[in-house]
């Protein structure tokens, strides 16, 4: 899974992404390369939802 193109060419402030619960630690990589973004995730019925923030510039 490749989000990194997402969050490193989209303007918009939120993005969020379903995705199968074996995958957040590919979340949390992508989080952690591709800087300026906040991720929040949270367990749903059969899946994960992660919703990347825009961090607001200081």
């Amino acid at each position: 899974m490749e989000i990194g193109w997402y969050l490193r060419l989209s303007r918009a402030r939120e993005l969020e992404f379903l995705v199968g619960p074996k995958t957040r630690p590919v979340l949390e990589d992508q989080q952690a390369t591709v800087s300026g973004w906040r991720l929040v995730v949270t367990q749903e019925t059969d899946f994960l939802r992660a919703v990347f923030t825009r961090e607001s510039a200081r």
